[in-house]
């Protein structure tokens, strides 16, 4: 069976917010279907991102992947993937394989000749796959993150 016969990759739009707001849910990205096509919304107008979705071929979205591009002054371009989700029912049928190549493909395309992504520990049926697709684990690090809060305007005398 090839997966392309059952699966296919296409640019994923602004319409596809409310399944891919219930695909963040089932990793533990509280995410609404609004807060999902706004934030859709600003991915699919950065030219420097790219967002697929893996559909069924009767057309129900099975999974999602983000890849950006990083310019950064301590390493060449290259591009990360910044999320992929495949549906529980959907997982281990290749749709994950599908949309990493997908992303892949739209690394080379602009130029970048790596590819990274980071996946939380406590994912461990991630590594195995991830390592499957020839990637490897460069290092261990933490994730530090402040949430920003808008300063409060000081009142003129």
């Amino acid at each position: 069976m090839d997966i392309r016969d059952h699966f296919r990759v296409r640019p994923a739009k602004p319409c596809d917010a409310e399944r891919i707001a219930e695909l963040c849910r089932q990793l533990g990205y509280p995410s609404s279907p609004k807060e999902a096509e706004l934030r859709l919304t600003r991915s699919l107008a950065d030219r420097g991102s790219a967002v697929w979705v893996a559909e069924r071929r009767k057309g129900d979205v099975v999974g999602w992947v983000q890849v950006a591009i990083r310019p950064l002054v301590i390493a060449d371009r290259h591009a990360e993937i910044e999320g992929l989700v495949v549906d529980v029912d959907h997982r281990c049928m290749g749709v994950g394989r599908l949309l990493v190549k997908e992303a892949e493909l739209w690394a080379r395309k602009k130029g970048c000749g790596v590819v990274s992504l980071r996946s939380n520990v406590v994912r461990k049926e991630a590594r195995p796959f991830y390592e499957e697709l020839g990637y490897s684990v460069i290092k261990t690090q933490w994730t530090f993150r402040k949430v920003l809060r808008p300063e409060k305007r000081r009142q003129k005398c």
